[in-house]
């Protein structure tokens, strides 16, 4: 029959401590009864027998007095061992591969992984910034940064903060073309569209419990929220963009808010995992980082940055 030498080892060392099957069995909260099991067990194994046995006490054979030496320093290796994998496994350390959209990444990752390097030097950022939704298993990588209103089925995701949508335009548009003062007069301005969102040429906006639902137009529409903040600074049109991309735009004038009593929609920064089991120290250092840097009210949101 096989046997747990290693358990069997622990019971015995246990028993030869504590002088008594009783004294081993409370120490490992075992019952008496399977404390002399797997020393019977081991006995069987190792064809010797290793202890004698008195109503009054117990007294270590010859052999017995050899395994309990070796057992000894075997359990002292046993111990060695999963501490050191148990202190590997909870210091961040290897190459950490992180996807983010351009916008994003170049915008606050940039900022802000110059600091988690600092603060946990065993660990090497692999950073691919791509405006699509990439593959995390397919193409290797460990988590990705996503912001988005929800994450595909099958991936893990945690909340780092979120992401308010306003509308906005420059002021030089603005005074060319009027200030829109409810959602459907944007249907007479040039609105600049965003390729990958749903809404693209719908935009949704809510006030005091009303909805408001407009199909826009314009003559730009993109992959890339710079070129648009940018077409948008330099007066082409309206955009309704969110809050972590035009936030320094609206702080330096160079863009208003505009429809600032309407809410549309807001928008979550996700960090995405393939799996919850056995996550690395250096994702989970990552992802806690994070949380902390953007916060629940991240920078971007803040009264200053939007220009109020």
């Amino acid at each position: 029959m096989a046997i747990d030498i290693v358990a069997s080892m622990r019971v015995f060392t246990a028993v030869v401590d504590a002088g008594s099957f009783a004294g081993a069995a409370d120490k490992l909260d075992l019952s008496r009864g399977m404390a002399t099991r797997y020393v019977a067990q081991l006995e069987a194994h190792l064809g010797a027998r290793l202890l004698n046995r008195t109503t009054r006490k117990l007294s270590l054979t010859e052999a017995g007095s050899d395994y309990y030496q070796r057992a000894t320093q075997v359990l002292g290796m046993v111990e060695e061992a999963e501490t050191a994998v148990a202190q590997e496994a909870s210091i961040p350390r290897g190459t950490l591969r992180v996807t983010s959209s351009v916008p994003f990444g170049v915008r606050h990752l940039g900022w802000a992984i110059p600091e988690y390097l600092q603060r946990y030097p065993g660990v090497q950022v692999d950073i691919t910034l791509n405006d699509r939704v990439v593959d995390l298993v397919e193409e290797g990588f460990d988590l990705a940064i996503r912001v988005a209103t929800r994450v595909d089925p099958g991936l893990i995701a945690r909340k780092l903060t979120r992401a308010r949508i306003v509308a906005c335009a420059s002021p030089g548009y603005l005074k060319e073309h009027g200030t829109p003062r409810s959602p459907e007069e944007l249907t007479g301005h040039n609105c600049i569209s965003y390729a990958y969102w749903s809404l693209q040429n719908v935009w949704h906006f809510r006030r005091k419990g009303v909805d408001r639902t407009v199909r826009v137009s314009g003559n730009l529409r993109g992959n890339n929220g710079d070129i648009l903040v940018n077409a948008a600074i330099e007066g082409l049109g309206v955009i309704l963009h969110p809050t972590f991309l035009v936030y320094e735009a609206l702080r330096q004038k160079r863009l208003v808010r505009i429809l600032s009593d309407w809410e549309a929609e807001d928008l979550t920064v996700f960090a995405v995992y393939p799996n919850r089991k056995f996550l690395p120290p250096k994702v989970r250092s990552f992802i806690d980082f994070l949380a902390e840097r953007f916060g629940p009210e991240p920078y971007w949101d803040s009264a200053t940055a939007l220009g109020a």
